[in-house]
């Protein structure tokens, strides 16, 4: 205990003797944070549309005004249909909407009145997102004008919608909890990644080597240290999260830190056994992006669901630790703790945390090549 009780204090001089440690594990979640919270947004809100009335009567004039009170709408009125021909070509708008002259006349006499709806297929999404906007609002302007809701049949269903865990619709609630999964795999990944081929560089290795110390001693003097920054710098960002960005959180404080704890335990198990092969800085960083940031972002659910993905994928994800992870946060932040969510993950990166442990452990080379 002596011993790895020195490797430990070592590694916290080697931290704050080193800013860059500093600045992954506090700089590096804030700013991932802020682009999260206001750089990503995935609410399709305020989406440019222009407006082509060619009716001149008064009922159709209220139609502008429900598309300038729908936050999801930004609507142009246009005179000439030059121009908005020309500004949806250079997709400064995203849809168009032409309501005829006989529009409200037709109405009138009861009979069926079309509009036109052009959208931007360049974005198939966009352009769903436009037409579903149109039907929608046009279907609350007869609803809600006195003229013509009487003229509509009463539907034989009624559809009372009611959102679980995220009444708001606001995406920013399950994307800045599930960032904390990319957060903590940098930090977990690119932290240690670093340490063993750091000191194989600078030839502290060899000194260590020459002394007492065992391989299990070594093993735990690097994970000990950097999990305790890494689960300071877990609290740090929890709590930015919850106080200053106003995040919901319905769990269990104690539950997000136990899987977070083994999240982190696996993330730098994945690091450590790439100081531990490749010996060199530069190259260990880089495989620590590829091998941990690209599929905690691409792969782990956060931003692309898993289930539209191609079969081999959906099966090459079951393997990202973040994957895991990232249900639990947002399971935990959105909907309260869930056991049947909470037991498999953590069960599963407990598993994988000790696999990676003991091949670290097998890796660290106790003699010199």
């Amino acid at each position: 205990m002596r011993i790895l009780k020195a490797l430990i204090v070592k590694e916290f001089y080697q931290i704050f003797r080193d800013p860059s440690s500093i600045l992954i594990a506090f700089v590096l979640p804030l700013m991932l944070l802020l682009i999260y919270m206001y750089g990503v947004n995935l609410d399709t809100v305020k989406i440019r549309m222009g407006l082509k009335i060619d009716d001149p009567s008064q009922q159709v004039t209220t139609l502008v005004d429900s598309f300038k009170g729908n936050k999801f709408v930004t609507p142009y009125v246009y005179d000439n249909p030059q121009k908005m021909y020309a500004d949806i070509t250079g997709s400064k708008l995203r849809g168009i909407l032409v309501v005829p002259n006989d529009f409200s006349s037709k109405l009138d006499r009861n009979e069926i009145a079309t509009v036109q709806v052009i959208t931007d297929g360049s974005e198939a999404n966009l352009a769903n997102y436009v037409q579903n906007y149109s039907k929608t609002i046009l279907s609350q302007w007869l609803n809600s004008t006195s003229k013509y809701s009487k003229k509509i049949p009463p539907s034989l269903i009624t559809l009372d919608s009611r959102y679980w865990y995220n009444q708001e619709i606001n995406s920013h609630y399950f994307v800045l909890p599930g960032s904390l999964s990319i957060t903590m795999t940098l930090i977990g990944m690119l932290l240690t990644a670093l340490v063993i081929a750091r000191e194989w560089e600078r030839g502290t290795m060899e000194a260590i080597l020459t002394t007492k110390v065992t391989r299990i001693q070594i093993v735990l003097g690097k994970y000990i240290p950097y999990f305790i920054l890494g689960m300071t710098s877990m609290s740090f960002s929890v709590f930015l999260c919850i106080n200053v960005f106003q995040i919901p959180f319905r769990g269990s404080l104690l539950v997000l830190f136990i899987f977070s704890g083994l999240f982190l335990f696996t993330a730098m198990g994945q690091g450590l056994l790439i100081s531990s092969v490749l010996k060199d800085q530069f190259t260990a960083s880089q495989a620590a992006l590829v091998g941990g940031f690209l599929p905690a972002l691409m792969l782990s659910g956060l931003v692309f669901p898993i289930t539209s993905m191609p079969i081999p994928i959906q099966w090459l994800s079951s393997i990202i630790p973040a994957r895991y992870f990232v249900s639990c946060l947002q399971s935990e932040f959105m909907a309260g703790t869930v056991p049947e969510i909470v037991i498999p993950n953590c069960i599963f990166l407990a598993v994988l945390g000790l696999i990676l442990f003991t091949a670290v452990y097998s890796k660290t080379n106790m003699r010199l090549d």
